[in-house]
């Protein structure tokens, strides 16, 4: 655990990553305008989309004190996408979104007291789908029950929310820009046992859309990220970038 971990960082920067988001993004920005504290920057990180996306943030920029939009040259990926937000903010403890999440408005607040209370470095939330239905549901159930069972074991969590500090993002190098998949849980897993910090998973849920598993075939889609998991469980090697497609941004319809 490190000297400070994260029980005494007050403020936080909120990074969003967002590709080609105008139908989403909205959400996650009315979230963060009605949370119960306010105690943090806003920063979203556009890997240079090619719809009404930084229109429609840059709309929201007068309702919070600290915002800041920043640009990419081209879409590059979460990892990257997530490590530039990381380099320009401006407070200790970093909550990461991607654009197409949404959350109550006592989060911050909730995942604040949680993370004080525990003494956690790092630390991720249970998921639900916007969209709901009971297929959706189930999917969801799934994803948080491997999460919770297997984490005495396996690194697992949420990249699309997830909780660190600076302290914690230098000392693991920030998300692993070279690897196809999975940069979340590696993050997690060189905190855990390289550097010997504790991660936590929190109470309150996020929501994100199940867009992408819908265009991916739905069950079909969380098998393959199991098979995934267990690929990495069992070797212990990470799945690089030519073994597997990742369409990033491409789930908009």
């Amino acid at each position: 655990m490190i000297n400070q971990n994260m029980a005494g960082v007050n403020k936080i920067s909120i990074i969003i990553i967002a590709y080609n988001e105008e139908k989403y993004i909205a959400g996650i920005l009315n979230a963060l305008i009605n949370q119960t504290v306010k105690n943090f920057e806003v920063i979203v990180v556009d890997s240079n989309s090619i719809d009404k996306t930084e229109q429609v943030t840059k709309a929201f920029a007068c309702h919070f004190e600290e915002f800041r939009y920043v640009r990419l040259d081209a879409a590059r990926g979460p990892a990257y996408s997530r490590n530039r937000g990381a380099e320009v903010a401006k407070y200790e403890r970093l909550l990461f979104f991607d654009a197409d999440t949404s959350v109550k408005s006592n989060f911050i607040e909730r995942i604040n007291n949680q993370i004080k209370k525990r003494n956690l470095d790092t630390a991720t939330c249970p998921i639900r789908i916007l969209e709901g239905g009971w297929s959706a549901d189930l999917s969801a159930l799934f994803l948080n029950s491997f999460m919770y069972f297997l984490k005495p074991v396996y690194s697992s969590g949420y990249g699309a929310c997830f909780i660190s500090t600076r302290e914690v993002h230098n000392l693991v190098g920030g998300f692993d820009e070279t690897i196809g998949l999975c940069e979340d849980c590696l993050y997690i897993k060189k905190a855990r046992r390289e550097h010997h910090l504790k991660h936590g998973i929190l109470t309150p849920y996020f929501y994100t859309s199940d867009r992408r598993a819908k265009a991916e075939g739905g069950i079909l889609f969380i098998l393959k990220f199991a098979k995934l998991h267990l690929y990495r469980m069992i070797s212990g090697k990470e799945i690089q970038k030519e073994e597997i497609v990742y369409n990033y941004g491409n789930f908009n319809n």
